[in-house]
């Protein structure tokens, strides 16, 4: 399906940096968003997991004195 579209040059031109449509360009865009948002997320995991790690250690060393 084609659609018809008005779109800012400098938005145009971004996009064609990504795929060789406009199309494309988007696509590609998107699925690298996503990829960040879900690095992000599984960043945040292992960040809490650590803290979770240290503050269980920093409990048990002060249980200790």
């Amino acid at each position: 399906m084609s659609r018809v579209v008005r779109i800012d040059e400098g938005a145009l031109e971004v996009a064609l940096k990504y795929g060789k449509n406009l199309s494309l360009g988007i696509m590609q865009m998107e699925e690298m968003i996503g990829k960040h948002e879900k690095a992000k997320r599984d960043y945040t995991a292992i960040e809490e997991m650590v803290r979770r790690t240290v503050r269980e250690e920093l409990e048990v060393l002060t249980a200790r004195y």
